[in-house]
């Protein structure tokens, strides 16, 4: 067995009574960690500190797993002595260190806890003078190696490696929040900062081009659930949100439409979090970074709404929080995902009044948030990677890497895009004309779409697939470099 020191921050400086509830919660947490990798360890509190007993040959992917454990600030495997006085601390040491050590600088750091006949100062001069002969020297500024002592009672804790961890509070410590996640850099990063403060995230998603989306969004709630809900297996709840495209196009102001799509989504979401016990809502918002975040679009957006709206990221730069991103895990499926541009305008309003939204509210039909919430399937964070692998299978053959000799290739990109640059014979359309366009030129023909990134290219392509039409989606960075192998 390895024991592996485990240790907190913030939970060490609250009350008797609270301290003492966050470590017993962040003691279930590690335990149920390791077990989901089959690893049935003991965990066991000191002062101001966790220890974990882990099989020998299960220490790495122990560590792996604690070290995502919300509350840990860090970790360090540890080999474990039991001493009598200062010389016993001497020898041990040398027998642990000694060939660390050998053609190297070194520091030795000491902590001590408990009542000693010397102090940490003695300790690390002694081990010191000891392993010096052995080394390169003694660098207190910048050592080759660190070397640590904890010692506590008559057992001494000796070890090389300190492993940051996430920090902040157990999770489950401070009650459960619903998170608006699209799939996105901003979404994911926000729900991993209020999980870091230590509240129960569920997560829901707002599906406006099924199935491909909702893809995008399981690849990424995977990649964050999976990897640091440790304790807690969120419920993801998704809705099928399409029907607001026709009614917003329909019905509502087109430069309004992506804060008049917030007001909804914030609707619908404080209504899902009510039925589960949710203390308020989380989103990726960051103040000024698109046109539904500036600060009176976000007032606007959440007049109305009867519970706390949570925007860790508010501060945030986009740089910043694609670098978190990257640090928990999620960047890459975030790169995947792309807006479905049916409900964005070229030319959005900044500076909604609440008044304006207000109206445009009252031009939607009574009831449409009810036939939203209709809609909505929940399932397990734990459950989202077979549900990927079944809804990945029924889309496999959609995406191609070359456009066949005669077919009608459409650009379903803005305007703008288009005129700066388009495959050769494009034809430039929004989603919602891929029915006419097939209606005017005959569902003989084959169809490839193509876009920004590939999700309202897939999604026209499935919807024109559900009309009897042979069409693919592919890659504008396939149709840049070589011209799609037109006619291979």
């Amino acid at each position: 067995m390895v024991i592996v020191i485990v240790r907190y921050s913030e939970v060490a400086i609250k009350g008797p009574s609270t301290r003492s509830r966050m470590e017993r919660l962040l003691v279930r947490n590690i335990t149920v960690g390791l077990r989901s990798v089959g690893i049935n360890a003991r965990v066991f509190r000191g002062q101001g500190r966790l220890f974990v007993e882990l099989p020998g040959d299960r220490v790495r992917e122990g560590i792996d797993v604690i070290s995502r454990v919300f509350g840990v600030k860090s970790l360090s495997p540890a080999s474990v002595y039991e001493f009598r006085d200062l010389n016993d601390l001497v020898n041990i040491a040398v027998k642990e260190w000694g060939e660390v050590v050998r053609g190297r600088t070194f520091a030795v750091r000491v902590r001590r806890v408990g009542n000693h006949p010397f102090k940490s100062s003695d300790v690390a001069k002694a081990v010191g003078a000891a392993l010096k002969p052995l080394s390169a020297g003694v660098d207190l500024e910048r050592p080759g190696v660190e070397l640590f002592m904890e010692i506590r009672g008559n057992r001494a804790y000796l070890f090389t490696e300190v492993i940051k961890g996430p920090g902040g509070l157990p999770l489950g410590s401070e009650g459960r929040l619903l998170a608006l996640i699209s799939g996105g850099f901003d979404s994911p990063v926000a729900a991993w900062f209020m999980m870091r403060r230590g509240s129960y995230v569920d997560a829901l998603f707002c599906s406006l081009a099924y199935p491909i989306d909702v893809i995008n969004f399981l690849r990424v709630a995977n990649a964050l659930f999976g990897r640091w809900s440790i304790g807690y297996d969120p419920r993801l709840f998704i809705l099928d949100c399409s029907q607001l495209i026709n009614e917003f196009r329909e019905r509502a102001n087109p430069h309004m439409w992506s804060v008049l799509f917030k007001r909804v989504l914030y609707e619908v979401g404080a209504r899902v979090a009510k039925s589960i016990g949710a203390l308020g809502l989380v989103t990726g918002e960051s103040l000024g970074q698109v046109s539904s975040q500036t600060l009176h679009n976000l007032l606007a957006i959440e007049h109305g709404i009867d519970l706390p709206i949570y925007r860790p990221l508010i501060g945030f730069d986009k740089d910043e929080i694609v670098n978190y991103a990257r640090l928990i895990g999620t960047y890459e499926e975030s790169m995947r995902t792309e807006e479905f541009c049916a409900l964005f305008s070229e030319k959005p309003r900044t500076r909604v009044s609440v008044e304006e939204l207000e109206s445009e509210l009252g031009k939607l039909r009574r009831g449409l948030v009810d036939d939203v919430l209709s809609t909505m399937i929940t399932i397990r964070a734990s459950a989202a990677g077979k549900v990927l692998e079944a809804l990945t299978q029924g889309v496999g053959d959609l995406e191609i890497n070359y456009v066949p000799r005669d077919a009608v290739v459409i650009d379903l990109r803005s305007k703008a895009e288009y005129e700066a640059w388009h495959y050769p014979g494009a034809i430039n359309a929004s989603p919602e004309d891929l029915p006419k366009i097939v209606e005017a030129m005959g569902k003989d023909k084959v169809y490839v779409l193509y876009c920004r990134k590939g999700l309202s290219s897939k999604w026209g392509a499935l919807e024109l697939r559900r009309l009897g039409v042979k069409a693919f989606s592919i890659s504008i960075e396939r149709l840049r470099g070589d011209e799609g192998l037109k006619g291979a």
